[in-house]
């Protein structure tokens, strides 16, 4: 019987708004030569994806790096000035963007999510977060009003390490006093959060917003209005998608 459901962050319960290449490419150009946010996309994604590669999947990618998280952006933020062969200076433009993305009012909580979490609360339901971020999470989710919705808020850099390994889930299960079988996680990333958490013996259901995993041998949910409807009031396993 399922007692926790458990959320990932990122594009599960908020989102920025406008995207993160956006906001690069604003202060890119008002610190050097205008910069396309379409430009700024393709190469975000490309340096992004080639960071992720650097670290063993599981492992903290900021613990891993000299500096920890503001090392990590900061050596980010400096290859994607690079890749773009950008004039503005790195160190005033990893700090505009280290504060961009701590205001609240940059990130949108997606509008299925309070009704989601009220639902499964009214339900009997206790709820956490575990996801992979920096420490800056905790205060945002303050922030944005979602903080309190939730009993734990587990985040990879304060732990120490990432999900898709079975650690973080099963620390978020010690912590809310329950075994991984009594608990299901919601998530968009496949590889983190669905096998992730599947490994870890929780259950877990695939976000999938935009019906790109439909078919594909995953739970899934196409908002997380339905993961209420998966979960019977009284507890109980997630349906199989067929």
């Amino acid at each position: 019987m399922i007692r926790v459901v458990a959320f990932d962050a990122g594009n599960t319960l908020l989102h920025s708004e406008p995207p993160p290449p956006v906001i690069y490419a604003r202060h890119m150009s008002r610190l050097g030569r205008p910069v396309d946010p379409a430009e700024a996309a393709g190469v975000f994604a490309d340096v992004w994806s080639a960071m992720q590669l650097e670290h063993r999947p599981g492992t903290d990618r900021y613990h891993a790096f000299p500096g920890g998280e503001r090392g990590w952006w900061l050596e980010f933020v400096r290859r994607v000035v690079r890749e773009l062969d950008h004039d503005a200076p790195i160190e005033p433009l990893f700090e505009a963007l280290y504060r961009a993305f701590t205001d609240p009012a940059i990130w949108a909580v997606d509008p299925d999510v309070r009704p989601a979490l009220g639902a499964l609360r009214d339900a009997g339901y206790r709820l956490a977060v575990i996801s992979n971020w920096d420490t800056r999470l905790p205060r945002l989710l303050e922030d944005v009003g979602l903080a309190p919705w939730f009993e734990t808020i587990t985040v990879s850099a304060v732990e120490g390490v990432e999900k898709p390994s079975p650690a973080i889930f099963r620390t978020t299960a010690e912590r809310m006093g329950v075994e991984p079988s009594e608990m299901l996680h919601v998530g968009d990333s496949p590889r983190e959060d669905y096998h992730g958490a599947r490994a870890a013996g929780l259950e877990a259901v695939l976000l999938d917003r935009r019906g790109i995993f439909s078919g594909n041998g995953f739970r899934t949910v196409p908002s997380l209005d339905a993961v209420p409807a998966v979960l019977p009031g009284g507890g109980g396993q997630p349906r199989t998608e067929v």
